[in-house]
């Protein structure tokens, strides 16, 4: 049996890839990136949050290592209170 050699819970935020949303102002559909929280409009300006539950940044202790310092940082600040 092979080990994993990350958290499955990180593969989303390590390797983003890009996800439909709808903007809150306008309707348009927007493109949203798997390790990104919001979007702004580029019809209405509005900027979109995307509805998120906890991930591994928000309570795993190897979380920064996981993921590195720099993205760690990012996803942090990012992340609704």
């Amino acid at each position: 049996m092979a080990l994993m050699s990350f958290c499955p819970g990180s593969k989303a935020l390590k390797n983003p890839l890009p996800e439909p949303i709808t903007c809150s102002g306008c309707g348009e559909e927007l493109e949203i990136w798997t390790d990104e929280f919001k979007v702004r409009c580029k019809k209405c300006g509005a900027i979109t949050y995307k509805r998120r539950g906890p991930s591994c940044i928000d309570w795993c202790k190897h979380a920064e290592s996981c993921v590195g310092p720099e993205l760690f940082r990012r996803l942090k600040a990012e992340s609704p209170q």
